[in-house]
């Protein structure tokens, strides 16, 4: 194998003299792979000190982490994640599930829109930073009217996030599910009443070819996740198929949607480019989830490494999505692409 028409050997050999490009990048999950719950699993710190150069090779691995979890801004997770990793993990080097809305957000930029997920009004101040300027949550909706799901009080602290908005006078564009919502039924009721009405909450409910279409985004495809429990918990997907079966339900047919984040093309086209700049070989995806971060890196033709420390459990069968390699953990995921990268 061959860098910069140099062979590895020469290229190891001589790192300290020469300065070439990485023969390949890693790009890691985090839910399962890097962390388990608010701790870091052992063998990612082990991982991730061998990718910083540790290793009998010596060279810095360039990674990024790519995650279909979210809630909160880049800035404060990359905090989070360093406090918990123990190493400096910076904004450029992450990727969340709604991350890739910058990408689009020149669209919706001046135009109001509902934003799910998250805790109180964190995901407005998020969606706000990427540029998105009128962002209204169900919890605003609620404040305006309690009559719209009677079966919640908003709490002393919701009620001090939210937006006092008259929602009768505004026609809202696009529905985004930043990240998994936290009352599901809630969130259910108004996404129908917006769709339902062409936009405006509390409106009459119109015909398709009758009202204004209202776009719906989905930022994590996932039906599960691992947390720190020891059985997998719902995630996104899970919600979005509740939705779309109440929604069909209600009118006879699911309703159209954008999804985002593992495996869509969209999201790994926006990985790629971040990695651009750090590498001229190949992407390794590091994950435990074969129907996201399996079937999403093989799409990309990316090499795919499947960890057995988080969703996947090799006792219920061979993976629907063949990854490259299977390992333990993490650690051996970075040894095992090392060998393949860097012996002749």
């Amino acid at each position: 194998m061959y860098v910069n028409a140099t062979p590895i050997r020469y290229f190891v050999r001589h790192r300290a003299a020469h300065k070439f490009a990485s023969p390949l990048a890693f790009a890691f999950d985090i839910d399962g792979v890097l962390i388990s719950g608010d701790n870091a699993l052992p063998p990612a710190k082990r991982a991730l000190s061998i990718v910083n150069g540790n290793s009998e090779f010596g060279v810095k691995i360039p990674y990024i982490l790519l995650t279909n979890g979210g809630g909160v801004s880049e800035s404060a997770r990359c905090h989070k994640l360093s406090q918990q990793l123990g190493i400096k993990i910076e904004p450029e080097q992450y990727i969340q599930a709604h991350t890739v809305l910058k990408s689009v957000v020149q669209q919706y930029a001046d135009l109001p829109v509902l934003v799910l997920g998250g805790k109180g009004d964190t995901l407005r101040k998020v969606a706000q930073g990427y540029g998105f300027k009128q962002v209204y949550n169900t919890l605003d909706v609620l404040a305006w009217n309690s009559s719209v799901w009677p079966f919640h009080s908003l709490t002393s602290e919701e009620r001090a996030s939210v937006m006092i908005t008259d929602f009768s006078k505004i026609s809202l564009a696009a529905i985004f599910v930043f990240h998994d919502p936290r009352n599901w039924a809630l969130d259910i009721q108004v996404m129908c009443d917006v769709i339902r009405s062409g936009g405006i909450v509390g409106g009459p409910y119109l015909p398709d070819h009758a009202r204004n279409s209202v776009d719906l985004i989905f930022c994590n495809p996932d039906f599960i996740w691992k947390s720190d429990f020891e059985r997998p918990r719902l995630g996104q997907g899970s919600f979005k198929e509740a939705f779309q079966a109440v929604f069909k339900s209600l009118t006879g047919a699911p309703y159209p949607y954008t999804q985002f984040g593992k495996p869509t093309e969209a999201t790994y086209t926006f990985a790629e480019k971040v990695l651009r700049n750090r590498l001229l070989g190949i992407s390794y995806m590091v994950g435990d989830n074969p129907e996201s971060d399996i079937a999403g890196a093989n799409a990309a033709r990316w090499k795919s490494i499947l960890v057995r420390t988080g969703v996947y459990d090799p006792r219920q069968g061979p993976p629907r999505h063949r990854p490259t390699h299977e390992v333990e953990d993490v650690e051996q995921a970075v040894r095992w692409a090392l060998e393949q990268e860097f012996r002749p």
